[in-house]
């Protein structure tokens, strides 16, 4: 586990992840659902996570799209990082205004994997979407992240987090 010395004990949790955790209270709180082979998660975003007045800040948006790549990779028991993303806004995320994040796979190719994502209106109309190259990781660095996801379902990780 990696934490920095002099942090809050709460802070060097292994799950206190800004876009998931349950435990950061400044976080996200993305709760990630598999459905055929894509992983989903329903977010309303609030004023807290404004930039230009009326919407979601652009920053925020890329952290769901990245954070939508890397469940995806987990969900297939895949432990990888992020090496390269590209983001494309479309539209602005309006507040108050719910969305839903989706991640799935492209390609998975030796030790880079090939992802997506998109941040959907409720109508289904696509307003920011990314792509990227995932790295896996090996030697102690795997082993920790099997340590801490073995036997948890997406639901059991979002719940513990």
């Amino acid at each position: 586990m990696i934490a920095k010395e002099g942090m809050e004990e709460q802070t060097s949790e292994r799950h206190y992840c800004f876009g998931c955790s349950k435990t950061n209270p400044l976080g996200l709180h993305l709760s990630f659902q598999m459905e055929d082979g894509e992983v989903r998660a329903a977010f309303t975003p609030q004023a807290e996570h404004q930039g230009w007045p009326g919407f979601m800040h652009g920053g925020l948006v890329a952290t769901m799209l990245d954070e939508a790549m890397g469940w995806v990779t987990m969900s297939h028991g895949i432990w990888a990082v992020t090496g390269k993303i590209n983001i494309r806004y479309r539209d602005p995320v309006p507040l108050f205004r719910p969305v839903t994040v989706v991640g799935m796979i492209e390609k998975n190719r030796g030790r880079w994997v090939t992802v997506r994502a998109e941040v959907r209106s409720a109508e289904g109309a696509v307003l920011s979407e990314a792509d990227a190259i995932f790295m896996r990781v090996s030697g102690e660095r795997q082993l920790e992240l099997e340590e801490i996801y073995r036997d948890m379902t997406l639901e059991d990780v979002a719940q513990r987090t």
